[in-house]
């Protein structure tokens, strides 16, 4: 059975942040299913701590649930009968206590008032103690609003904000190890589908198979666990207008990147788009705004999803929603006839965050300080990396296929000339090639001429070592 996975880092951040004389207030926000529960569950582990579920219910209810939380740590059950019996009761603790507020935003909703008390509390109280308030949110916007917006009584009180991310590719194989013995191919799979969210990689673990297809097909087609998720956690996220969000996001995983193509495939006037897309981008933190690397111009922004699974479930179970319901199987066929498709573009992502690995452990030939794709026109790079100081450019073309040396001469000859349009330092610059794909012929010969060529086989020195680490943690 899986226990606790690795959040070494984030279980560092808070431990330090604990170990603080003074007192604390961290907020813990992210996407829901992504784990923030079962961190803070591991973090507490050996502290005077209470664990509090804010449920929407009644006051009554919620001051009953806390005076039990408190009567197991004080062994004596204390009276609250409101908020300020609460806070009064916290402050007058004079050993350190570690207090867990999950899914706060909920507070919102017992009580509007409940935020300004609690700021009134903690501004006169903070000082003298050196508790700690660790703030649970699974809605992103209204956690950044209650935390970030100056018009709102808890603004700038927040010792920190951190957004708890989706594992990385290499976590995430390290997860489903456990489960299964992949192999490198099957696990890229997972991670396209599934993303990094623990709740899916369970879910895939438990009921799945090794085969991220028959996966899929038991956990969105036959069971349906998840074939309502994404409408599940969004439309609570984005409210009465989750219709116009759910269509730029439909969108956009479909290929749709521009301001321009969001609207024409919607429907809605470029205004609302804006609109909406600066919220998705800077409220609700699910889809990115880029530019290209370099030689970027304001009219050349491009927006795509950050989470696999959101990109997966938009561009496949959202669009052929009505289609799953009459005819599973054929939704099926028409799923697969694109799958590979989809695979192509998120194996970018995955070539980029295995670059970002190699040069953070120092296993390339060279060190980038930047990276990022590049587009001009008609003209894209799936990957470049910079080295400023040196002026070192390195231009990747990541192919979701296995490629002989025939194909291999042929991608390289276009990313040669495609680089020619890449106008930095072209005088002064040291240029270099490369290819990052599903398996490449003569490897070791491109390498001696000088190219980056990586397949799937190289991913394996850090998926190794990911495992050994997750079962050394979890025997």
């Amino acid at each position: 059975m899986v226990g606790f996975i690795d959040r070494k880092n984030e279980i560092r951040i808070l431990e330090d942040i604990y170990r603080s004389s003074s007192s604390s207030l961290v907020v813990i926000y992210g996407r829901r299913r992504v784990g923030k529960t079962e961190l803070s569950r591991e973090f507490i582990k050996g502290k005077k701590a209470v664990y509090i579920f804010i449920e929407i219910k009644p006051e009554a209810l919620i001051f009953k649930d806390i005076e039990d939380s408190f009567g197991e740590i004080l062994k004596i059950k204390p009276r609250i009968d409101s908020w300020d019996d609460f806070f009064n009761l916290i402050f007058k603790q004079k050993e350190k206590l570690t207090l867990v507020f999950d899914e706060f935003q909920n507070l919102s909703k017992v009580n509007p008032g409940i935020f300004s008390k609690f700021q009134k509390h903690w501004d006169l109280n903070h000082n003298e103690s050196q508790h700690m308030f660790l703030i649970i949110g699974s809605y992103v916007g209204m956690i950044k609003k209650i935390f970030k917006d100056t018009k709102e009584p808890l603004f700038g009180r927040a010792t920190m904000l951190f957004n708890l991310k989706p594992f990385n590719f290499f976590d995430s194989y390290a997860f489903l190890s456990a489960f299964f013995d992949l192999e490198i191919e099957n696990a890229s799979k997972f991670y396209f589908i599934f993303g990094g969210v623990p709740k899916y990689l369970l879910l895939a673990g438990q009921i799945g198979t090794g085969d991220p297809v028959e996966t899929f097909k038991k956990l969105f087609i036959d069971t349906k666990i998840l074939a309502e998720e994404g409408k599940n956690i969004l439309t609570l996220e984005f409210g009465s207008e989750h219709r116009s969000y759910f269509s730029i996001l439909e969108a956009i995983s479909s290929g749709n990147s521009t301001p321009k193509e969001i609207s024409d495939y919607t429907g809605l006037q470029p205004g609302a788009v804006s609109k909406y897309l600066y919220e998705l981008v800077n409220n609700y933190e699910i889809v990115i705004r880029e530019k290209p690397v370099i030689m970027s111009r304001t009219r050349d922004t491009r927006y795509f999803l950050l989470d696999n699974f959101f990109n997966f479930w938009f561009r496949f179970i959202y669009r052929n929603s009505r289609l799953l319901e009459i005819n599973p199987e054929r939704a099926f066929e028409l799923i697969m006839k694109d799958i590979n498709s989809y695979f192509g573009k998120a194996f970018e992502k995955l070539a980029a965050e295995f670059l970002i690995e190699m040069n953070r452990k120092g296993l390339l030939d060279f060190e980038f300080m930047d990276i990022g794709r590049w587009w001009h026109r008609n003209e894209e790079i799936d990957i470049i990396t910079l080295n400023r100081e040196k002026k070192e450019i390195s231009f990747f073309k990541c192919k979701w296929s296995s490629l002989n040396n025939k194909e291999v001469e042929i991608v390289l000859a276009k990313l040669k000339r495609k680089a020619e349009l890449v106008k930095w330092h072209n005088a002064r610059r040291k240029e270099r090639y490369g290819i990052i794909a599903k398996d490449i012929k003569d490897k070791e010969k491109l390498k001696s001429m000088g190219y980056l060529v990586f397949d799937l086989r190289d991913f394996s020195t850090f998926l190794l070592s990911r495992r050994q680490e997750f079962f050394l943690r979890h025997p």
